[in-house]
């Protein structure tokens, strides 16, 4: 979520699926467009890994057992 944008929460979610929220004011709009572009200039990519959507289970599995390399990203 970017800014502070309204949410419907029901707390119960939040434990039912052991979901978490958090925040972070990490600088101000033009340190936020400096660090952009000083990403985009030395051509810095986050490190994810891609899995289709029909493997959900698998990178859940991965995920839980501590086997994600960095980020896995779901492709539908």
């Amino acid at each position: 979520m970017v800014g502070f944008p309204f949410i419907d929460l029901k707390p119960v979610d939040l434990v039912a699926h052991e979901l978490s929220i958090t925040g972070s004011f990490l600088g101000s709009r033009a340190t936020m467009k400096e660090m952009l572009t000083f990403t985009q200039v030395r051509g810095i990519k986050p490190k994810v890994e891609l899995m289709p959507m029909s493997q959900v289970n698998e990178a859940l599995k991965r995920v839980e057992n501590n086997e994600a390399r960095y980020r896995i990203v779901l492709v539908n």
